[in-house]
């Protein structure tokens, strides 16, 4: 099956018939901008209209009302061009994380043949660099009191060349990676972003923490910062200009954070309501661990700060580890005056063993319907089944 990835969408917001429409699209280990130019059109009547009519649903910007299924009509007369076009094998799968960060870029466009049809057209190929730089500077104003001592400690750091990808999402974005024979979760550095910041101050404290007093941190189960990665523009791109506001910055990036890799079987929110899933003994001993791993953190001085099922994935062996410590809160689990506090995380701790206790009274059962030869059917509640269960003692 061909994996396209649609990164973005883009047409005029006020409303104009003689739009044109620009898609972004991953695949195959290149990226690639199919550009519809509605003047370019204009030589078929019946494809100028066919332009407009997908417009006019991509305005009305209604995923129910078809606009997936125009974005698809968008795509599809270029698919078997990009597939040529893409390297082979695609080095998105088999390569390393530098030709995913840095991949060639395409320019496609539509004009129309002789009878009328849209037809697929290359106009040009671009530099690596032409289209959004990945990450950010190191010695950016914002990001440098945060980075600094992570790139004067011991924390490894590695360039993009010298990483593999092992796995990804949907998304196309490298997530399990390997470096010097251990694999890690890639997690890519998106520049501005406030709690990106705060999960750096949270994972220095954590380094710093475990390095005076390793048995401070040993027995709790949390997401760990283990290398980043920096690159160099003078290593990655060739030709490059610097915007004029980043003359003065040193031309080397932070691309990515590597993290504890944690083979899980999903989040406690993917897990707890289901009674095909786990048990409430599996419910209590998570409730347990979670208390233990926020108490490790404290005692360290670090705050966990987004305290949410969603934060919390269960492990192969079905032990809860916390993740995402970028702060910030999510209203119905932390109140908004507590977020990144102590109060704040002991609220979130609080409201977690509250739902775990819901979920331990009541917990959906999975039903299989005759219908669909044994397979696993529709969710338990909104089928009728509901399985009843004992209460777990939080």
């Amino acid at each position: 099956m061909q994996n396209f990835y649609i990164k973005s969408v883009v047409w005029d917001l006020i409303f104009n018939l003689e739009s044109d429409i620009t898609l972004d699209i991953r695949h195959g280990g290149a990226a690639f901008r199919i550009c519809y130019h509605a003047r370019t059109l204009e030589a078929s009547p019946y494809a100028l209209e066919q332009h407009r009519e997908l417009y006019r649903i991509l305005y009305e910007d209604d995923p129910d009302g078809g606009s997936l299924q125009a974005v698809e009509r968008l795509r599809k007369p270029f698919e078997e061009l990009m597939t040529q076009m893409a390297p082979n094998p695609p080095t998105e799968l088999t390569g390393y994380l530098h030709s995913h960060l840095y991949p060639p870029w395409f320019i496609l466009v539509a004009k129309v043949d002789e009878s009328g049809c849209v037809q697929p057209y290359f106009k040009a190929a671009l530099s690596r660099q032409e289209f959004g730089r990945p990450g950010e500077y190191v010695n950016n104003d914002f990001l440098q009191p945060h980075l600094s001592p992570l790139l004067n400690s011991k924390l490894n750091k590695y360039s993009s060349h010298h990483i593999q990808v092992l796995a990804q999402t949907s998304q196309l974005v490298p997530s399990t990676v390997l470096v010097d024979g251990t694999v890690y979760f890639f997690k890519p550095w998106i520049s501005g972003r406030v709690h990106g910041y705060h999960e750096l101050q949270s994972y220095r404290k954590i380094l710093t923490d475990t390095e005076a007093s390793p048995p401070l941190l040993a027995s709790a189960r949390i997401c760990r910062l283990h290398g980043l990665v920096i690159d160099d523009d003078d290593d990655v791109l060739q030709h490059y200009p610097l915007d004029s506001d980043e003359e003065n910055y040193s031309g080397t990036r932070l691309v990515g954070l590597l993290l504890t890799c944690i083979e899980n079987r999903g989040t406690l929110k993917d897990l707890a309501p289901w009674s095909d899933d786990c048990t409430n003994k599996d419910r209590l001993r998570w409730s347990r661990q979670i208390h233990h791993s926020v108490e490790c953190l404290h005692n360290a001085g670090v705050i966990w700060g987004d305290a949410k099922p969603e934060n919390v994935l269960i492990d192969m062996e079905g032990d809860a580890w916390l993740i995402d410590f970028g702060g910030s809160y999510t209203p119905g689990w932390v109140d908004e005056d507590k977020r990144e506090t102590v109060e704040g995380d002991q609220q979130g701790v609080q409201r977690i063993d509250g739902w775990l206790t819901r979920w331990s009274r009541q917990p959906v059962t999975r039903i299989k319907r005759s219908d669909e030869g044994g397979g696993e059917g529709g969710v338990g509640e909104e089928a009728g089944s509901v399985e009843g269960g004992k209460e777990v003692g939080l």
